[in-house]
């Protein structure tokens, strides 16, 4: 029994491992970072590292936007700022940072005793949901706040498994470092942890309360201090809504919480149709791009000469559809030209399923009900700032693009793991793993139709791939793109944008005191197991 267990464990971390770098290389080549939701905004902090005489004028803390910096600082400084370049940068940076979440999840989901080839099984739904995967391809803070939470949460288990008080001591560091990332972070995962654990913090002896207080609180403001001096903006200083644009001045009404128009979501699942109801704006993001800003952008290559299996066409007789095997096409015959929304319909169905199964887990599974709670609350507090407009109104009536998953993600994604984890440890359900990744082969656009129009546009990313040599043969035979050649520092363009390093490496002192005590307390966690201390 236990050499097949080993063999399952072992072969699930190879398909999760594969899962990984193929998700990485498909992101990398089909969706282009720096035209991501934002990004030109937030590249001032490239520029305010470049020339820390320079404020940002945002709001957001440095750390996410330090750790982009250092890796193109030092893997590509000496070409200058590079779109290829810099956009490689942004996905590997975000790429570390999701292994990083993905070890914290791994120590928490074992602290459970769940099994090894039940955890690199969920991870390898989490790495084509597509939640997870808008963290990774833009250029913003949330994926590092999804790496830091399961560290802080697993050393808030490990004190109430072992009442060892320095576990707490060693989760303030990187619950400092998270809760200074943004302001939508700070306010979620604050409200998260102290409703969660108010027990456990009236329970703490008052001495080492009093002290971990007095440490959260002086490590908070050194790290605020630094990072308010570079962007002469505070934290709750609200750099977006109303503050930026005059068309987010408005407060969303209570009904938009309940509001759903049933016809209207099954017949017209596209942006901006359902702006009035939370509940399908959800329903549509969970499984799909409802706002097309990301494989659904026609800027993008997931967009692009997609394979499409199914086709539609009108006939003025009712016949059954034909199945072509050689051009792998079903053909669909209708009455009347219409409106198809075949990947919207479909991921509208899996998102129903997948917050029905999550409330009745929420009912079920007590044990793990405050993690799977968590993406409820999320969305609670994204209702109440849109409601209330505190700290600034931030709606936008005829868009409704404040009630994106991606402002709650790290809670959603934490939701998300403990559901399917559940799932999955029962063998019968593993069949919808396999059913669920064919559907996102279809929903990113990953499967091709080769034209001279793609073959264009894909070859620059294929040549700069950091995976170049490896996926060149095979895109080459099933893209029919002509050889290509891999970049090497000689290839560089001589067009290269003005260097945004001119000054040398940005030293951050505070920032970087943070991130060395975060990344050496989770080796520790990760290695050392620590002595009982009363």
């Amino acid at each position: 029994m236990y050499i097949i267990q080993k063999h399952r464990d072992i072969l699930s971390f190879i398909l999760f491992v594969i899962s990984l770098i193929f998700m990485r290389e498909m992101n990398y080549l089909f969706y282009d970072s720096t035209l991501s939701p934002d990004y030109s905004e937030y590249s001032v902090y490239l520029n305010h590292f470049a020339n820390t005489d320079l404020p940002t004028q945002r709001e957001h803390g440095l750390m996410y936007y330090y750790l982009q910096y250092i890796n193109y600082y030092v893997q590509y400084n000496e070409f200058g700022q590079n779109q290829f370049l810099l956009h490689r940068s942004i996905q590997q940076t975000n790429f570390y940072i999701f292994i990083v979440g993905l070890i914290g999840f791994y120590k928490i989901l074992r602290h459970f005793n769940f099994e090894k080839s039940s955890i690199f099984l969920t991870f390898v739904f989490i790495n084509f949901f597509p939640v997870s995967v808008v963290q990774r391809i833009v250029f913003k803070p949330e994926i590092l706040a999804f790496a830091l939470l399961p560290w802080i949460l697993f050393c808030i288990e490990k004190y109430k498994e072992e009442k060892n008080v320095y576990y707490l001591y060693l989760s303030i560091p990187i619950l400092v470092s998270c809760l200074t990332l943004k302001g939508n972070v700070l306010v979620i995962i604050s409200v998260y942890i102290f409703i969660t654990n108010l027990k456990l913090i009236i329970e703490i002896n008052k001495r080492h309360l009093l002290f971990l207080i007095s440490l959260f609180l002086l490590s908070i403001t050194f790290l605020n201090f630094e990072n308010s001096s570079a962007n002469n903006k505070g934290l709750l200083d609200v750099q977006s809504g109303a503050t930026l644009n005059e068309k987010y001045d408005f407060k969303a009404s209570p009904k938009i919480i309940y509001h759903t128009d049933i016809y209207d979501l099954l017949t017209s699942p596209i942006k901006h149709d359902h702006a009035d109801s939370f509940i399908a704006i959800t329903l549509l993001e969970t499984t799909g791009d409802y706002f097309d800003l990301y494989w659904d952008s026609d800027c993008c290559n997931y967009f692009k000469d997609r394979k499409e299996f199914v086709k539609f066409e009108v006939s003025k007789r009712i016949q059954p559809p034909i199945i072509s095997v050689e051009d792998k096409e079903l053909t669909i015959f209708i009455q009347k030209e219409t409106d198809i929304y075949l990947n919207q319909t479909i991921g509208l169905f899996l998102s129903l399923f997948f917050y029905s199964i999550l409330i009745k887990s929420v009912f079920q599974n007590k044990k793990y009900r405050s993690y799977l709670l968590a993406t409820f609350l999320g969305m609670g507090l994204l209702l109440f700032h849109s409601i209330s407009g505190i700290p600034v109104n931030n709606f936008d009536p005829n868009v409704g693009d404040t009630y994106k998953p991606h402002y709650y993600s790290f809670l959603f994604l934490l939701s998300t793991i403990f559901l399917v984890i559940g799932l999955i440890g029962k063998k019968k359900n593993r069949i919808f793993l396999i059913i669920y990744i064919l559907f996102s082969f279809i929903n990113f656009g990953l499967l091709k139709t080769p034209t001279i129009s793609f073959n264009n546009d894909v070859t620059p990313y294929i040549e700069y791939s950091t995976f170049c040599e490896i996926s060149k043969p095979l895109l080459i035979n099933n893209y029919g793109l002509d050889d290509v050649e891999c970049f090497s520092g000689d290839s560089i363009s001589s067009n290269a944008w003005e260097e945004v390093y001119q000054n040398g490496f940005a030293i951050k002192k505070f920032n970087i005191t943070a991130l060395i005590s975060t990344f050496l307390i989770m080796l520790y966690l990760t290695s050392k197991k620590i002595k009982i201390i009363t």
